[in-house]
């Protein structure tokens, strides 16, 4: 009998899940040991680089890690933006379209914001950031 070494969560294997996580991880880890300045522009965007507070929203970005909380749903990134300003404790805000395939309009508010990705149904930014 062959027997399978790889297992299987729901529809993503193992070696998936390693595969397109472990690399976040270090790359965060990574980060926040080498001292990488916040600012890092424009040319690291989707690499990890995190664009600079005055780009306001930051379109296609999700902000990973340092959950606060998820915060009611939201029809639009402002609303979502709102609710992290009413919120002493949050830095950071990340807030998922409707045309997101899961938790559509789904509002989380965050720490910090040291990893970004590129996703084209999110939308974050900064605590400051309220309007365009």
């Amino acid at each position: 009998a062959v027997v399978s070494t790889q297992s299987t969560w729901g529809q993503f294997s193992f070696s998936t899940v390693m595969a397109t996580y472990i690399p976040l991880i270090i790359l965060s880890f990574v980060g926040i040991c080498s001292g990488i300045p916040r600012d890092l522009g424009s040319d690291t965007f989707g690499s990890g680089g995190i664009p600079p507070d005055y780009i306001c929203p930051w379109q296609g970005q999700d902000c990973l890690f340092h959950d606060i909380a998820r915060v009611q749903d939201s029809i639009s990134w402002q609303e979502c933006a709102a609710q992290c300003a009413s919120n002493r404790l949050c830095a950071y805000w990340s807030w998922r379209s409707g045309d997101a395939f899961q938790n559509p309009f789904g509002c989380w508010l965050k720490s910090d914001c040291t990893v970004v990705i590129p996703t084209s149904t999110v939308v974050s930014g900064p605590a400051a950031c309220l309007e365009f």
